[in-house]
C-alpha cells in the first residue's frame, strides 16, 4: 500500500508541474522559429490548408525561407 501512495504522489506532482506551465502564444512560436508575426501567419494558415498543426508544419521544414 506504501509503494502504491509513493505513486500516486510522483504522478500527482508530474501533472502539476506540467498544469504550471503557460501556453506559448502565436508570438512566442513565432520567435522560437525566428519568424516575424506577419510570417508566423502564413505559416499557420499554410499548415491549416495541409490539415497539419504549425509546430508540425515549421519542424518538418515545408515552409520557406
Amino acid at each position: 500500500m506504501k509503494k502504491l501512495s509513493i505513486a500516486f504522489v510522483f504522478i500527482l506532482s508530474f501533472v502539476l508541474i506540467g498544469c504550471g506551465q503557460k501556453p506559448m502564444t502565436d508570438a512566442d512560436l513565432a520567435k522560437q522559429h525566428g519568424l516575424s508575426m506577419e510570417e508566423f501567419q502564413e505559416q499557420k494558415e499554410a499548415a491549416a490548408r495541409m490539415n497539419m498543426s504549425v509546430e508540425d508544419h515549421l519542424k518538418s521544414g515545408m515552409h520557406h525561407e
